[in-house]
């Protein structure tokens, strides 16, 4: 098991607290030098807020943790492609990676993220997705099942 897929199984436990909340099924954690800064999952439903998905959530407790409004050098964890929000969030925050699972058909954006740099807009960002895809879309099935 690469250090990813590691990093994304933490992630996997976020969205299973999720669901088991009644939320969809996505989870996140943030992680510099090995070390979880922040994670949190989709409390959507339960909160009545639509900002509160899980990358949202693991970013202000990065920050909060490392007392920075920056990111730099954390990779970000995700069971699901981050939305347009989320995406501008990550970019703010100068998170240089993203991994994710399972791809968002509706709401996914990270294709995004090479259009908008090419325009001069944003910077780069690594992406690497399909990590524990598999694993992720069990969990949005289940979700949807109910």
């Amino acid at each position: 098991m690469d250090q990813d897929e590691e990093f994304m199984g933490l992630a996997m436990q976020e969205a299973r607290k999720a669901l088991t909340e009644g939320n969809y099924p996505a989870g996140t954690v943030i992680i510099k030098n090995g070390e979880i800064v922040g994670s949190g999952w989709s409390e959507v439903l339960s909160e009545n807020d639509p900002t509160q998905h899980g990358e949202m959530i693991a970013i202000r407790n990065a920050c909060r943790r490392l007392q920075s409004r920056f990111l730099t050098g954390c990779t970000l964890y995700t069971t699901v492609e981050p939305c347009l929000m989320c995406a501008q969030a990550l970019l703010y925050a100068k998170i240089g990676k993203v991994v994710y699972g399972a791809q968002h058909r509706e709401y996914g954006v990270t294709e995004t993220f090479s259009i908008l740099e090419q325009n001069g807009i944003g910077r780069r960002l690594q992406v690497r997705a399909g990590i524990l895809k598999d694993e992720a879309d069990r969990l949005l099935k289940k979700y949807a099942q109910r």
